[in-house]
């Protein structure tokens, strides 16, 4: 009878003292769809598999990398053509974080998709002034819109500055290919 008094004590010292404690909340995030949506964003697994994770990701409320997410559900989306979503996406990033290079730097890129040149210029000035991180990437689509309003010069000179940041950056490469260099003090 000890025994049992003993034991229905214990129970009882250890519901209160339980009762007592602040409650401890242990919180899980599985970071799975977040590395697959950016993984597929950098080129890397199935497109469509990578933006079924970014929707998972993104309706996490827990999430804190929204805006990141978004340009990287952005980049997917122009990828597989859906340009009115990506816009949406960039759009939704910038709103979120206007200081996100990236951000404009990628929506400019579907810009000069979308043949809004003026538009893609402004985003890639601003891109560049935050100092984004694909800064080859913003040369590059500067020099396809300064070669679609016809200045060849300043797209030749920012296809070589988008390979001097990352020289085995292919698409620059490609358009150097294109251009010959013509020494005009050589012909007088």
């Amino acid at each position: 009878m000890k025994l049992l008094l003993a034991a229905a004590s214990l129970a009882a010292l250890l519901g209160s003292s339980a009762q007592a404690a602040p409650e401890i909340q242990q919180v899980i995030y599985n970071v799975s769809a977040t590395t697959r949506c950016s993984d597929a964003a950098a080129g890397f697994g199935d497109l469509k598999e990578g933006l079924a994770a970014c929707d998972v990701a993104l309706k996490d409320p827990l999430m804190v990398h929204v805006a990141e997410l978004m340009v990287d559900r952005g980049v997917i989306q122009a990828r597989l053509g859906h340009n009115a979503a990506a816009l949406r996406d960039y759009n939704g990033a910038i709103a979120l974080d206007p200081a996100m290079g990236d951000a404009y730097v990628s929506r400019a890129g579907l810009l000069i998709t979308l043949k809004r040149y003026d538009e893609a210029r402004s985003d890639i000035a601003q891109g560049m002034a935050l100092n984004a991180a694909n800064m080859h990437v913003a040369y590059f689509n500067r020099a396809i819109v300064e070669e679609e309003s016809g200045d060849v010069k300043g797209a030749y000179r920012d296809y070589k500055a988008a390979l001097a940041i990352k020289p085995d950056f292919e698409p620059a490469s490609r358009e150097l290919s294109r251009f010959k260099v013509v020494d005009r003090s050589a012909r007088a």
